[in-house]
């Protein structure tokens, strides 16, 4: 049962990772194909697609959001975990929240210490 659970698990999250990768590469591959045609028609919109090309993302890349869920997915974990009243959920479960809870902090705590550095800069 265990390693049904687990399969579920690591399948949904590949198809996640999957599907996020394919979105990056669909919006990517149309902004160069607006490009292109820009270029192509002599657009006075170029200089805003290459702007928009080189444009560096904020630092931090919504760290905090992607923490903020992490740690909210590590705590939903811990507390079904008791709900379920199961000393085997609860030894099961509750370690394997540990994860998601430290990546959340980490990524909180990134995102918190860049907005600091950035602020006293």
């Amino acid at each position: 049962m265990e390693k049904d659970i687990i399969a579920i698990i690591a399948l949904t999250a590949g198809f996640i990772l999957v599907g996020a990768q394919l979105v990056r590469l669909l919006q990517s591959m149309m902004l160069h194909r607006t490009i292109r045609d820009a270029l192509s028609r002599d657009s006075n919109l170029t200089p805003e697609l290459l702007d928009r090309i080189d444009k560096p993302k904020k630092p931090g890349g919504g760290d905090d959001r992607t923490g903020m869920l992490l740690i909210a997915f590590g705590l939903a974990m811990i507390a079904f975990a008791f709900l379920q009243g199961s000393p085997d959920t609860i030894h099961n479960l509750t370690p394997a929240a540990v994860f998601p809870l430290f990546v959340g902090t980490v990524l909180c705590g990134r995102h918190w210490f860049l907005r600091r550095r950035g602020a006293d800069s």
